[in-house]
């Protein structure tokens, strides 16, 4: 029992059952408390996977049905007493639940949280939410997973703070910085923070009914049944009639929006949320809700990731009313430690909106896009943290992510259903080290490492020494041959093996051991190849020679099919072998045309070449239909650590920056930059300018405990 000076001190509850898990369908989760005094106002708010008998103090006092509902939202239990007396009490949730949630390979690192219960009880001074605290069938609850995590997520009728997310570590931030795009029928005007609507109905409303029976792996594609549903309902209602505007917030966020409505009687309010105009008028999946004001009541929308709202305004024709809305971003709060300043405005726009980018998509784990898929996938954040290490100072999204992503996934099973992002978060093991220097961290892993290691043993074909054929994988977005995969695979098993070594030789805890052998590879298959993604990895992987990536990557010029995750490894592959400008050309050409589109955060593909609507041309080289590709994608913010390391200058040397290089580069006609990078001894701070000779002059200062080797500048 909590005494309740303000909501900051509350626990949000979490989601426990059986330590059976799905093995035990019929459990019991009970609690004791003592009440100093009588307590007034209760009410207790469930969700969970099945039906409930709940009993305070060994009397029943109300059931709920299973059914979907519960998996959605919080549901108050009308028949609890209002009033608790002073003294002992107990609670008791029987829940006998007949259908688990779905797991399938892509979702299977979920397979633990098939079954689960959370919810609070509360009254004046008083709080209660489910944790490991709870019993079980007499044994201590086991824990599923904290609340918005997967398969669940934001459950609709929750508290507002319950944003802060089950990790307790995300923030609301006011967005100021809105403008009304259009509107009619209404007038609005700036209050405070906010925005004021006030106008004359024209359209009744109407009732909604969303269909929730089917269950999903995955929250995000529960919400987009919905909203398509939704969006079918409302498609022959003729909503242009109603009262309506849109508000563009200049920039993509993780949003949500209060609304109060001022008026004396009810308002209906429809609102659909997109990554673009042209998705917010087109897309049948686009972001559609609906909710119904009281008189003189407010309500809190759930965050989902958008830069436009479309909302229409419902109610009595005739009628007059007044709403206020407010917008907030919510992400987890980070301290940004990397920044550069020079004299290339491109470059600055690219940095700090890959900066935003990357920023956004640190939620309940390091989702690879706000929107979609709001996920934990291997390849997106092993990606995305090439920029965190040299952005933040504090890793704690991207560590429960790989966590989460290598403890759940069992051994038999590749991670996302996918053999290559198995290899990917062994890489993303190495770099973690090797920019953090964090060994307990790498040691805490041991076993879900050795685990992985031996599955990937499991499907190594013995007569060639690469992976067997015919697996499941994604190497690029854009269309690729068999033949193509299959040598980009074995490049990327190459380059793995070589990171285990490196683990092996600074982590010998860790207790591995691997002696694969590579099948042969002539370095002309991967120079010819169509794809870009595959010569690009024979050079990492070291299939081809030094020489002849050098001459390809003079040679080979960006064009369609590209995409920001190909781009970004030409780039890194041209900076190693020097050719600066060529990279930063690469960069300037990808990245700058999404800002010429007027992306206010990168993109999951991109089409050089496009029509009037890039949104849906971003679908041309995958399987999504219309506007399914994303907007805001983490894998897309890679500039910040490309431009960090080379134009800054700043690259470790060994684990934990104990060693550094600086080499400054000047591209584009650069000519001046202070920045700054992270590491875990502080930041390193850089300044430098080039003189009238073309000579780079620079000044560093490092915190001790680097050991920093400066090499001479160069131009281009």
């Amino acid at each position: 029992m909590t005494n309740l000076p303000m909501d900051e001190i509350l626990k949000i509850p979490r989601w426990i059952w059986d330590k059976e898990k799905a093995m035990n369908l019929h459990v019991t989760l009970k609690t004791s408390f003592y009440a100093e005094k009588e307590i007034n106002h209760c009410r207790l708010f469930l969700a969970m996977t099945g039906g409930v008998t709940v009993r305070l103090d060994q009397q029943v006092v109300g059931q709920l049905a299973e059914g979907g509902d519960q998996l959605a939202s919080f549901i108050q239990l009308d028949s609890f007493p209002e009033t608790l007396s002073e003294g002992e009490h107990v609670i008791e949730l029987e829940i006998k639940c007949s259908e688990i949630m779905p797991v399938s390979p892509v979702s299977i690192h979920l397979s633990e949280r098939l079954v689960g219960c959370v919810g609070y009880l509360q009254g004046d001074g008083f709080w209660i939410p489910t944790d490991e605290s709870w019993q079980s069938n007499g044994e201590q609850a086991a824990l599923v997973c904290v609340y918005g995590d997967e398969p669940y997520g934001d459950l609709e009728n929750s508290p507002e703070w319950f944003a802060r997310g089950g990790f307790e570590d995300i923030v609301t931030e006011s967005i100021v910085d809105f403008e009304v795009h259009a509107a009619a029928g209404l007038a609005s005007k700036r209050k405070n923070e906010g925005l004021s609507v006030e106008g004359i109905h024209t359209m009744e409303q109407r009732p909604i009914e969303i269909t929730r029976v089917v269950k999903d792996i995955f929250y995000h594609l529960r919400k987009q049944r919905e909203w398509q549903e939704l969006r079918l309902q409302t498609a022959s209602w003729e909503l242009s009639n109603s009262p309506s505007l849109i508000v563009d917030l200049n920039k993509e966020y993780n949003a949500r929006f209060h609304c109060k409505n001022n008026s004396d009687h009810p308002v209906q309010v429809i609102w659909h949320g997109a990554e673009s105009l042209w998705e917010l008028e087109h897309y049948e999946g686009c972001i559609t809700e609906a909710f119904t004001l009281p008189a003189r009541a407010d309500f809190v929308t759930l965050p989902q990731g958008n830069r436009y709202y479309k909302i229409h305004l419902l109610g009595e024709i005739n009628l007059p009313f007044s709403l206020e809305f407010q917008f907030e971003a919510l992400q987890v709060a980070l301290n940004q430690k990397g920044h550069i300043q020079s004299n290339l405005p491109m470059i600055d726009q690219i940095f700090e909106v890959s900066v935003h980018t990357n920023r956004i998509c640190h939620q309940i784990g390091l989702w690879d896009g706000v929107k979609r898929d709001r996920l934990n996938w291997a390849y997106d954040f092993y990606l995305a943290g090439k920029a965190d290490y040299v952005l933040w100072d504090d890793l704690s999204v991207l560590k429960r992510s790989i966590t989460e992503i290598g403890k759940g996934t069992p051994y038999g099973y590749w991670m996302n259903s996918i053999a290559s992002y198995t290899l990917w978060w062994i890489n993303n093991l190495w770099e973690y080290y090797f920019y953090t220097g964090d060994r307990q961290f790498v040691i805490d892993n041991k076993a879900d490492l050795q685990k992985h290691i031996s599955w990937i043993e499991a499907n190594i074909d013995e007569e060639s020494g690469g992976l067997i054929k015919n697996l499941t994988n994604l190497i690029e977005w854009i269309p690729i041959s068999d033949e193509e995969m299959q040598i980009s695979m074995d490049a990327l098993f190459k380059l793995t093996s070589m990171n285990i070594e490196k683990l092996m030789k600074w982590i010998p805890e860790l207790e591995i051991e691997v002696d694969w052998k590579f099948p042969l590879i002539n370095e002309a298959q991967f120079l010819q190849a169509e794809t870009l993604i595959t010569p690009l990895l024979g050079i990492l992987s070291g299939y081809v020679s030094s020489g002849n990536a050098r001459a390809f990557l003079r040679q080979r010029e960006i064009n369609d099919p590209v995409t920001p995750l190909s781009a970004y490894w030409f780039a890194e592959c041209c900076s190693q072998f020097g050719l600066h400008e060529k990279a930063w050309s690469t960069i300037e050409l990808v990245w700058g045309t999404m800002l010429k589109e007027g992306a206010s955060t990168f993109w999951e593909g991109i089409t050089l070449a496009k029509g009037s609507d890039y949104h849906r041309a971003l679908t041309t080289y995958t399987a999504y239909s219309s506007y399914r590709m994303s907007l805001c994608h983490s894998w897309s913010s890679t500039p910040v650590q490309w431009i960090s390391k080379y134009l800054i200058g700043v690259e470790p040397l060994e684990p934990g920056y104990s060693k550094a290089r600086f080499l400054p580069n000047s591209v584009g006609g650069m000519s001046r930059c202070q920045g700054t990078v992270n590491t875990p001894y502080g930041v390193i701070q850089v300044s430098w300018h080039m003189n009238e000779q073309g000579s780079i002059l620079s000044d560093i200062t490092a915190p001790p405990e680097v050991e920093l080797l400066q090499a001479i500048p160069t131009k281009g």
